[in-house]
């Protein structure tokens, strides 16, 4: 599945029907006008220039201009970035085709990122008096993850796994905390109850989802979008933890980076405790 057909299934529940005329036109590459300009193809596909513009930006990019980068670098591509695993495979091919999709993912999850969401995010989470981390299902992996790791920041962060104790954590949290919500569809009726409680807090929200649009992005301070591909045999979901984790870890070197001293303190106290209970050979 190539980029724009994959940002295309992430979003189409989100596109209006003209934007949704448009993406049927875009997945047959054999019908891009020679010279692609914001005219052509909104004329060839009987959409709007205006329409055009908007779709562009609802599938996460700046601008036309960024869009046609990614349709012409596609045009010229011969074969899919990766393939669908075979139960016929052997296991070497399998590996190689488990990397690829992981690798299309990341740099697909990559071209979303924005600097200015990114500074915002680390801004936030510097200047947050407590960060609590927030997922359900396989978004609690990650949360658990997020968690695991922001312990060896100077920051005081706090998770759990539970639903009912996630929501007495958001109950706890006040404007000055901020919140990182994880989840892949951003539509399930339990995170919404988590982040309309944040909100009557007033506590800003982080989120991370595959769904830029989603109602659970309509309460965030800043969104990131992890994309992934559904195969076969492993659904979108699970293929999108490992965006989602890498989303993670950018920001968490980021908050080392911002706070370097208070960092290497909380990384050494940490090595000692951990150190300490480790029998020596």
């Amino acid at each position: 599945m190539n980029e724009i057909t994959q940002r295309i299934q992430q979003f189409t529940a989100e596109l209006s029907s003209a934007e949704q005329k448009l993406a049927v036109f875009l997945q047959q590459p054999q019908n891009l006008p020679d010279n692609l300009t914001i005219g052509s193809l909104a004329q060839a596909s009987q959409v709007s220039p205006a329409t055009v513009s908007r779709f562009a930006k609802s599938l996460g990019y700046a601008n036309f201009a960024a869009l046609r980068v990614a349709l012409t670098s596609e045009a010229q591509q011969q074969k899919p970035l990766f393939q669908e695993v075979e139960a016929t495979d052997d296991a070497l091919t399998v590996a190689h085709k488990v990397f690829a999709a992981n690798q299309h993912s990341l740099s697909s999850t990559l071209a979303l990122l924005r600097q200015a969401d990114l500074e915002q995010a680390v801004n936030l989470l510097t200047a947050a008096r407590q960060v609590g981390f927030f997922g359900l299902g396989g978004s609690n992996i990650v949360a658990a993850d997020a968690y695991h790791k922001f312990m060896r920041t100077p920051l005081t962060v706090s998770f759990n796994a539970d639903f009912h104790l996630q929501l007495m954590q958001a109950a706890r949290l006040q404007a000055t905390d901020c919140a990182v919500v994880i989840s892949h569809t951003g539509r399930d009726e339990q995170v919404l109850q988590l982040v309309k409680q944040l909100q009557a807090n007033q506590v800003p929200i982080v989120v991370v989802t595959s769904f830029g649009k989603a109602p659970l992005a309509q309460y965030s301070a800043v969104t990131f979008v992890s994309l992934a591909d559904e195969s076969k045999y492993r659904s979108e979901a699970l293929s999108s933890m490992l965006a989602q984790s890498s989303i993670i870890d950018t920001l968490f070197l980021l908050v080392s980076l911002a706070l370097p001293k208070a960092t290497q303190a909380t990384f050494e106290q940490i090595r000692q405790v951990i150190g300490s209970t480790r029998r020596d050979k």
